[in-house]
């Protein structure tokens, strides 16, 4: 089996920042496949899009009234246009070490379609009149998709730890933070990781934790002698009969991701789990879902109630 090495991660890096043009090309691609089936705020509010015809009552805005509706009826009709508010998103790819890991050169890597995610999510909300930001140093923001590829440098230059680099970043009030990542320190630093999506979570800002993970990271399917290294190719651990110790090795993996889900969870926010051997067009539409539902249930720049989505059943397993 070919393994990509995580200790190389600062090639893989660079290798990903070269390639960027071809992954927001793939990012566009899987945002068009959706879009044609997503609609937008659907709510009368200002805005230039059609939303309904209603009947006329008195003290309604003559200029309201649309003509050649009314006049194809007994009654007077007034045309409303959809609530086209913009709202902010900031998206962080936690793109550290680990997610240049891939189990076989067949799957991509992490960190490969985090980006693919986190790109076309942007273009999707930002063709939806939102306003999409990431937490690089220049805290980036953009409204127009001819911008999309500085979202997408500025992506790549986003802290690489939760842990060490969250305690700084600060993403206002009553907008919607969503983080991407294999979030693998939560492994042994849960408390002060979780501690940090709950200070993201306050002033009624919505969210979600999108965990992003290598098919071998759910079931490993590693055989005979196995070493184990860290990003630093240090080796952690040595297993002689790797069989023996494969309960073990996912009995921790399902504590680890239980972890990030509970911080999700105490947020209010919504958890989803990505497979990197599986189609990114599933997690993306449920990611564009869930934002638009509490988006319609709480109004612009509120918070509604949370949707569970699948993978709160499939983490149980």
């Amino acid at each position: 089996m070919a393994v990509t090495a995580v200790h190389d991660h600062v090639a893989a890096a660079r290798a990903l920042a070269a390639r960027l043009p071809q992954l927001i090309d793939e990012s566009r691609r899987t945002a068009i496949s959706l879009r044609s089936g997503l609609h937008g705020n659907r709510k009368v509010g200002p805005g230039s899009d059609f939303w309904q015809f209603r009947p006329y009552v008195p003290g309604d805005p003559t200029n309201q009234i649309d003509w050649r509706r009314s006049a194809r009826s007994d009654h007077t009709f007034i045309r409303q246009t959809e609530w086209q508010a913009s709202h902010n998103y900031w998206i962080w790819p936690v793109l550290s070490p680990s997610m240049y890991w891939s189990s076989d050169n067949s799957i991509p890597s992490k960190a490969e379609r985090t980006l693919i995610i986190s790109i076309a999510l942007a273009d999707l909300l930002i063709n939806n009149g939102e306003t999409v930001g990431t937490f690089d140093g220049e805290r980036t923001r953009i409204t127009s998709a001819e911008h999309l590829e500085k979202l997408a440098h500025a992506m790549l230059a986003t802290p690489q730890s939760i842990t060490q680099q969250g305690a700084g970043i600060h993403a206002g009030r009553k907008h919607s933070v969503l983080l991407l990542g294999d979030f693998l320190e939560f492994s042994d630093q849960a408390e002060q990781s979780s501690s940090i999506v709950r200070r993201l979570g306050q002033y009624q800002n919505d969210g979600a934790l999108v965990q992003i993970l290598d098919p071998a990271e759910i079931s490993p399917p590693f055989r005979g002698r196995v070493n184990l290294f860290d990003t630093d190719d240090q080796m952690i651990y040595r297993s002689e009969k790797f069989e023996d110790v494969a309960d073990g090795f996912k009995q921790r993996a399902r504590v680890w991701r239980a972890a990030v889900r509970d911080a999700a969870r105490h947020n209010d926010w919504l958890y989803d789990r990505h497979v990197t051997s599986d189609s990114a067009s599933p997690t993306l539409l449920a990611l564009y879902q869930h934002l638009s539902e509490r988006q319609n249930q709480s109004g612009s720049n509120g918070r509604g109630r949370p949707t569970l989505h699948r993978n709160n059943q499939q983490e149980m397993s």
